[in-house]
């Protein structure tokens, strides 16, 4: 029997990815609000609302999330790197990658390749 809703682990990576999103909008729309640079901060805002919907569908078992999610944490460890070797700051570039890195193990497990090949 085929299962439709994905496996635990799948799903508690969406719900991360869904508040890096949230996390992504507000830090965009609190920087638009008091820098006003809306080139750059309205990006941030899309980008946050696009990250947070593909881990709130990928939550609800939409197997087509699943590499919208996994580019985006790949693109949040190279952002980790930058912070935290680049520029030397490893309180932010830690925590980032650690982040990243478990929403890539939760998506890539066994049972979450199993539940996207169904």
């Amino acid at each position: 029997m085929l299962s439709t809703s994905p496996p635990r682990s799948v799903v508690v990576a969406a719900l991360v990815c869904a508040g890096e999103g949230v996390a992504l909008f507000v830090t965009g729309a609190v920087l638009l609000a008091v820098e006003g640079t809306p080139q750059v901060w309205a990006f941030v805002l899309l980008l946050g609302l696009g990250i947070g919907a593909a881990g709130i569908a990928l939550a609800r078992g939409a197997r087509g999330a699943r590499g919208p999610v996994v580019v985006a944490q790949l693109i949040g460890l190279g952002v980790a790197f930058y912070a935290g070797v680049t520029s030397g700051r490893p309180d932010l570039g830690v925590p980032l990658a650690v982040v990243c890195a478990g929403v890539l193990a939760g998506v890539l497990t066994r049972a979450g390749r199993d539940w996207a090949e169904q």
